[in-house]
């Protein structure tokens, strides 16, 4: 796989996370930090028209994470409580315009990295709740959790294949971070896909569901990469000195958009794939 030239998407350079399209491609929703505060935003896919949807709070707690349901009419997200000097992160659903705001996935332990199935029937996420961090599974409001991931290891970052049936993940369960997929419906029939002493994470599958992207650091410096879903053809897409991370890939699956600091600034780039 070849990338086109690199396009800056954002240009205001506050630090910028987890990018993500709304299912029609029009509009980008991502984590940005403003001052000392983490809020959500959502940007049309040119740039324009940057608008903060989730509502400033006196305690400055983060709310970060976000994902797009597949009919578009709902973004997950991760929402912190504080309690002196602790936090619980829960897993909420607002609309696009950062209302009718509902808490899904709660609890006194973690949950964070909600990722809607392709189907929209389901959810994904990462918690705590059995004392390690592993991968779950829940029904779209967050009923009937069904833990997917028991190893001791750090499993985290899930992924669905576009048909809901698999879930792409990486863990640190073989000694440092690599990318795995298992099957959906109960963890089964776990597969690697990197082997590298370097670390690997963050896989997110693409739409026509023969790739996924995924940051690697073997180059040195966190860089793009994308391998088909046996492990093999790894390539480098980014190819650039400075951070590359948080792949994206647009709906129609002709374009990656990440978060890079190429310009000594934290803002979002695009590239079509050639």
């Amino acid at each position: 796989m070849k990338l086109g030239p690199v396009k800056r998407i954002t240009t205001d350079g506050f630090l910028k996370q987890s990018p993500c399209f709304s299912p029609d491609g029009k509009q980008i929703a991502f984590v940005r930090q403003v001052q000392d505060e983490f809020g959500i935003y959502t940007v049309n896919a040119d740039g324009s028209s940057l608008k903060r949807i989730t509502e400033p709070r006196p305690d400055k707690a983060p709310q970060y994470q976000p994902t797009w349901s597949p009919d578009g009419k709902k973004i997950a997200y991760v929402f912190v409580t504080f309690a002196g000097t602790d936090g619980t992160l829960h897993i909420q659903t607002m609309n696009p315009e950062g209302k009718e705001v509902t808490r899904i996935v709660s609890g006194t332990q973690f949950s964070l990295q909600p990722m809607w199935s392709p189907d929209g029937k389901q959810l994904a996420f990462t918690s705590m709740r059995h004392g390690n961090q592993e991968v779950y599974r829940s029904d779209a409001d967050g009923k009937n959790v069904i833990r997917l991931t028991t190893d001791p290891g750090l499993d985290q970052n899930p992924s669905w294949s576009p048909d809901s049936n698999r879930i792409a993940f990486d863990s640190t369960r073989d000694g440092n971070q690599e990318v795995y997929m298992m099957d959906a419906a109960d963890g089964k029939n776990l597969k690697r896909l990197t082997n590298h002493p370097s670390a690997d994470y963050c896989p997110r599958w693409s739409p026509d569901g023969k790739h996924i992207a995924f940051v690697s650091n073997r180059d040195g410096n966190d860089e793009i990469y994308v391998m088909d879903t046996e492990g093999s053809g790894l390539t480098n897409v980014s190819h650039h000195p400075s951070m590359d991370k948080f792949p994206c890939w647009r709906p129609d699956g002709k374009a990656l958009l990440w978060v890079s600091r190429r310009d000594n600034v934290s803002d979002l780039y695009l590239s079509e794939i050639e």
